[in-house]
């Protein structure tokens, strides 16, 4: 335990935040994280996350984020209510479709890109204003915005628009003081990775590229949301957190191994 004169890793005492995304998944847990470490948090979603704000002594306002009116909104209540916002989580996100290029419906591309890439931007655009010295935003990206996956180009590619917003808010707000940075996770255990076959082959692709042998878990990535949006945290402005079982290190000795035929680990793989 620290000592009185030492003060707690990671807290967040006398901060204001807000998570969007909030009833459920990442959101939750990072929310949760938030009220331990002693902030006071603002839960926000599109769907009703009262009991969940009221069991951590917190607030909730509904919200769509892909309405910039909706967003300048939660902020504006936000700051009249505790007189400040230190820090933002733009987490909400939405993966609707994992068929490819050329099967995604139109529709759902243009909702995730809404819902994934302009709710961080008015997130952050909105949140930006609201913030002084020391503000900190974490956005949730994803590895699908690091490197590319069969069946997730819109998705991906509202992820890897997050990772560049993210760097270049760091870019324009650093200067304020304030830090802009995301996570990136590997497929992570929450309802919106479903049962369906979409979401199966998601799941299967994962696991067949990392170096671990689950889904990461909301706690895993609520983790690296809490470093990132606290004070020890201060020097870190503009990156791309990966928490993706060395996903991105390199291809699995399984993918090798189904692919050229044998072991390499006992030499019996064939290359040809």
């Amino acid at each position: 335990m620290p000592s009185p004169e030492e003060p707690a890793l990671f807290s967040l005492a006398g901060k204001v935040a807000v998570v969007t995304g909030a009833a459920s998944g990442i959101g939750l847990a990072t929310a949760r994280r938030f009220a331990a470490a002693g902030a006071t948090v603002v839960l926000s979603d599109i769907n009703d996350a009262t009991d969940e704000a009221s069991d951590l002594g917190a607030d909730f306002l509904a919200v769509d984020v892909s309405e910039e009116d909706s967003v300048a909104s939660l902020v504006a209540s936000v700051v009249e209510a505790h007189g400040r916002l230190d820090v933002m989580v733009n987490n909400a996100g939405v993966l609707l479709t994992a068929k490819g290029i050329d099967a995604d419906s139109t529709d759902d591309v243009r909702r995730m890109i809404d819902v994934n890439l302009f709710g961080v931007l008015f997130g952050m655009r909105h949140a930006s204003r609201a913030m002084g010295p020391g503000g900190a935003i974490v956005n949730t990206a994803s590895m699908a915005g690091i490197v590319g996956f069969p069946g997730l180009s819109a998705y991906g590619a509202s992820k890897w628009g997050v990772v560049g917003l993210t760097r270049h808010a760091a870019v324009e707000l650093g200067p304020l003081g304030i830090r802009a940075n995301c996570v990136c996770p590997t497929g992570v255990a929450t309802p919106m990775v479903g049962s369906d076959l979409d979401h199966w082959a998601v799941r299967s692709q994962v696991l067949a590229h990392q170096h671990t042998d689950r889904l990461a878990t909301v706690d895993d990535v609520a983790a690296a949301i809490h470093y990132l949006a606290s004070d020890d945290a201060s020097m870190v402005n503009g990156h791309a957190l990966w928490v993706d079982g060395g996903l991105g290190a390199g291809m699995s000795i399984e993918m090798i191994e189904a692919a050229v035929g044998g072991s390499i680990r006992d030499g019996t793989a064939i290359i040809e």
